[in-house]
């Protein structure tokens, strides 16, 4: 589909307050998601011109074309038009796993309460909830490994696998906007990602290991502690890490561009 003025490529939805504030401080999910990350701007279903700003310049600098981002918006009517037009998988797959994926996320899953951030492949569109540049910017990079895939409904269908399908996806693309952040020379936002985007791999891991779990009246309580020791894990490893570049931070590029800056 092409963008054009009724059709843009980024798009928000209207602020309702109330269900804003349902979504970001009343789902059980949410306060999860703020607690694992540590951050309020986790579904926080306000995102300010700043973060949008991060994902527009990276779809743009990566010549993401045919990507819809949505910022807070429920729009199952459109989203099934993208599926509709969209070719980027086989039409088989795109009419089961993506027809359940779009019924389940895009309708059911109410985004302005219980969305999370997440980018569908079958209709080549991201959703935003939160207000930190490294996962809108994580999001964006699903939507780019995607577009550099030859076979496109392979790997689709690899991410759909249960247990181990989004270990390398979720990797790829948490490496991609942490080296985003190195090539924009952004310091503050490249270590923010480490705080962010590894505690959050760690929640993909501890899911894969809960899916492992016999079903017990203790399972949900097993998830949880499997979850907690997994995303305290990431900011461990997060913050050594962040650590780590700190000492070694500023690439020679940036040297060069402050140099040139203090020089006009």
């Amino acid at each position: 589909m092409y963008f054009d003025e009724q059709n843009p490529q980024f798009e928000e939805g209207e602020p309702y307050s109330v269900i804003d504030f349902i979504g970001s401080w009343i789902w059980i999910d949410s306060l999860i998601a703020k607690v694992m990350i540590w951050d309020r701007r986790i579904q926080n279903h306000k995102i300010s011109f700043e973060t949008k700003k991060y994902l527009m310049d990276y779809i743009r600098d990566n010549n993401l074309k045919d990507v819809k981002a949505r910022f807070n918006q429920y729009a199952p009517l459109d989203d099934f038009k993208r599926l509709w037009h969209s070719k980027s998988v086989n039409p088989v797959l795109k009419w089961t796993i993506g027809l359940f994926a779009y019924v389940v996320n895009d309708v059911l899953l109410v985004g302005r309460i219980f969305g999370g951030d997440h980018y569908n492949p079958y209709s080549n569109t991201i959703h935003v909830y939160s207000d930190i540049p490294a996962v809108v910017v994580h999001e964006g990079g699903h939507s780019k490994d995607f577009a550099q895939r030859k076979y496109r409904s392979w790997y689709a269908l690899g991410y759909a696998v249960p247990i181990l399908g989004a270990f390398y996806p979720e990797a790829r693309a948490s490496d991609d906007a942490i080296r985003y952040f190195r090539y924009r020379c952004d310091k503050t936002e490249e270590m923010t990602a480490y705080r962010t985007l590894y505690p959050a791999y760690g929640s993909y891991v501890a899911g894969g290991i809960s899916d492992l779990l016999p079903t017990s009246p203790y399972a949900v309580l097993y998830s949880y502690s499997i979850l907690a020791v997994a995303a305290s894990t990431g900011h461990v490893v997060g913050y050594v890490r962040q650590k780590q570049m700190e000492k070694e931070w500023i690439p020679k590029e940036c040297m060069i561009a402050a140099e040139l800056e203090k020089k006009k």
